[in-house]
């Protein structure tokens, strides 16, 4: 059986001659951390597989959604997996100082410009990658690491359910946040609990769909930023 990392990397050289003269955009990640009163954490982390694929994301063209769509339920497993060691090897979060696992996360393969969910015609794919985890009762603040061999830069989003605003950190591979005060646990309102899950996976989709925006503004506008990266790939 093929491997996903086997059959991309087919189907890249067949599509190189017509991709060349094309500027690829530069892979990012896009992580946000929802905090919630109940003392939980949502992670949504916004991948794009040719992080994963290749030790040089920006050399390949972006994921077309055939690459995914055509993989078999076994391929799609693998291809998980592929994302979640990834993570795993690229991502710390402590909470006041301790170290914490990764939570295991649900993968679900989305557009990548719209966020919508993937149909045959997505000229770019990404991974959607969804965790929740309990915080730790004495916790009182969260900070994600990001690792020294990530191969692209990351925009984290923090915020509180229910509360509009999410303030952009962007992390350089090596580079670890800002510590993110946590709230403390309240008990729900039982009337307000649908109503709340709605509100915080819509600001969720709209906190991820910003950040994409702002790394596309500086990586466009911040030829320092594009040079760093490159720089930092080269190295590895």
């Amino acid at each position: 059986m093929n491997s996903p990392l086997r059959i991309f990397t087919a189907a890249a050289c067949l599509l190189l001659p017509a991709t060349l003269t094309r500027a690829h955009q530069v892979p990012s990640i896009t992580v946000e951390a929802m905090f919630a009163a109940d003392h939980t954490c949502t992670l949504r982390v916004n991948l794009d597989p040719r992080v994963f694929l290749s030790a040089q994301p920006a050399s390949l063209p972006p994921v077309e959604a055939a690459w995914y769509l055509e993989q078999s339920e076994e391929e799609k497993k693998q291809t998980h997996l592929m994302a979640w060691d990834y993570l795993k090897k690229n991502f710390q979060i402590s909470f006041s100082g301790r170290l914490a696992d990764f939570p295991e996360c649900v993968f679900t393969a989305i557009d990548g410009a719209t966020l919508e969910p993937l149909l045959p015609a997505t000229p770019e794919t990404h991974l959607l990658a969804v965790a929740k985890s309990r915080v730790p009762d004495e916790a009182g603040d969260f900070v994600l690491a990001f690792g020294p061999e990530a191969n692209v830069s990351l925009i984290l989003l923090i915020g509180e359910e229910g509360r509009a605003g999410h303030r952009p950190q962007v992390l350089f591979p090596g580079e670890t946040s800002r510590p993110h005060k946590i709230p403390q646990a309240t008990a729900a309102v039982e009337g307000d609990a649908g109503e709340t899950v709605s509100s915080t996976e819509s600001s969720g989709s709209q906190a991820i769909a910003m950040a994409g925006l702002i790394l596309l503004v500086l990586l466009l506008f911040t030829p320092a930023i594009r040079r760093r990266i490159a720089s930092g790939a080269q190295t590895k």
